[in-house]
């Protein structure tokens, strides 16, 4: 290993080290990413300014630029569903059916369906909140495990489930010639084992914080409103299904959909609030969106500077080079990736663009492509989730919680326990199922 190699590495790790205790200690997002930006550029050799201005800058402003609007329209959507009581009456319909303490199981359903739609999964944690509020402040429990919940049931589950409609699960299907359905006996049965384990895990820590005292802490949060008088459940249904319907079936763009989605939702529940509280929504709603995306973005920004680093350069070789197994090379890859980028997506795409031929003449040797799409979908699903990844600081300003409160529940849900079943169950299994030549179309 060349010296400025391993500077590179020893960069790499203080920068992440620094990005993630700052974010534990409450720091401001902006400059700790700056500053983890500033040692990564000291430690690799690369120009300060340099780094700042056309990597970290450059690729923040990007971001920003290509989900602005999708996070807007998000968030505004959600909040009108907050305050017309859409959200309560939907709430109540799924608690009538699951029971008042037990919201993990419609939640999970909610998320696994508006996921499986194809709406970005950036966006479902606007969708998803003020539904998932409600059910967890009528359980009474504490909402630092509501992120979570979301985040195992909407990434690590939905997102990358056989069929679903996300990019996670698109990409591969353009370079290896495979589809949506890829890898089906794997993908459900890493789905089931992951979503079981968690839905005892959640569970078990409710009724452990319950046991201390530790119950849902925003009592605010439940209105005394009329529920006889909450806007109809299939009335508060329809925006969501417009959402889905013109997006899936009409091709609608995401925005579109979602624009939509809002519009009608202002014609159904317009009546419900005088102009004032629309303003007020509508505000409220879109100052909520430019902080969680600026807040996704700079990590976003922190990624484009590790891109100029040598410590990248050596993984996309090692990667490209070595001739492992390949479903143990599509686990590897996946996760390694996605530590250095914190983005599950930006990892299968590099995967992708570097081993995708390699996968490929694995599969002219017998190996299954459909299995390979598939362990390399979930997989990236691990360590995109620690504790500098943008899009987990998004969920966690959403559902207003911290790393200090919420970390520890997310980390086992999506990290240790996809990393551990990805390794210990998925990885094995394909083998066994290409030696047995079983689902390999």
């Amino acid at each position: 290993m060349s010296g400025k190699l391993a500077l590179s590495i020893a960069g790499l790790i203080v920068a992440i080290a620094v990005l993630m205790w700052l974010a534990y200690k409450g720091w401001n997002i902006i400059i700790y990413s700056a500053l983890s930006t500033v040692i990564i550029c000291l430690f690799c050799g690369i120009n300060v300014w340099d780094g700042l201005k056309n990597s970290w800058a450059a690729g923040t402003g990007t971001y920003v630029a290509t989900w602005l609007m999708l996070f807007a329209e998000g968030s505004i959507f959600g909040k009108i569903y907050q305050e017309t009581g859409a959200a309560t009456s939907i709430a109540d319909a799924l608690a009538k059916i699951f029971g008042e303490k037990n919201p993990v199981i419609p939640i999970l359903i909610a998320s696994y369906l508006l996921t499986m739609s194809g709406i970005s999964s950036f966006v479902l944690i606007f969708c998803v909140y003020p539904i998932a509020i409600q059910l967890f402040a009528k359980a009474n429990i504490s909402k630092r495990l509501l992120p979570a919940v979301f985040c195992y049931a909407v990434w690590t589950v939905a997102t990358v489930s056989p069929g679903s409609a996300q990019a996670p699960n698109l990409i591969p299907m353009q370079i290896l010639g495979t589809s949506a359905m890829a890898g089906a006996i794997p993908g459900f049965v890493f789905a089931i084992v992951v979503a079981v384990i968690n839905s005892f895990y959640i569970s078990y820590h409710a009724r452990k914080l319950t046991a201390a005292g530790i119950v849902f802490e925003d009592k605010g949060i439940l209105k005394n409103e009329d529920h006889e008088h909450l806007p109809n459940v299939v009335l508060a249904m329809l925006p969501i299904a417009v959402i889905i319907l013109s997006f899936n079936l009409l091709k609608f763009s995401a925005e579109a959909a979602l624009f939509l989605g809002i519009v009608l939702s202002m014609l159904l529940f317009w009546k419900r609030l005088d102009v004032k509280k629309w303003i007020s929504a509508w505000g409220e709603g879109a100052e909520t969106s430019v902080m969680v995306l600026v807040n996704t973005a700079v990590i976003v920004g922190f990624g484009s500077v590790v891109l100029r680093t040598p410590v990248y350069e050596a993984a996309l070789n090692w990667v490209s080079n070595t001739r492992i197994n390949p479903y143990l090379l599509a686990a590897i890859a996946a996760n390694v990736f996605s530590l250095i980028l914190g983005s599950a997506t930006s990892s299968i795409n590099l995967t992708m663009q570097t081993l995708g031929n390699v996968f490929l003449e694995y599969g002219a040797q017998g190996f299954s492509v459909g299995f390979m799409h598939r362990i390399l979908s979930q997989a990236a699903m691990g360590l995109d989730t620690l504790p500098h990844s943008g899009a987990l600081l998004a969920v966690f300003n959403v559902c207003g919680t911290n790393h200090k409160d919420a970390y520890k529940y997310v980390c086992f849900c999506t990290v240790i326990c996809p990393v551990a079943v990805t390794f210990l169950i998925q990885v094995p299994l394909c083998m066994l199922l290409t030696k047995l030549g079983i689902g390999l179309m």
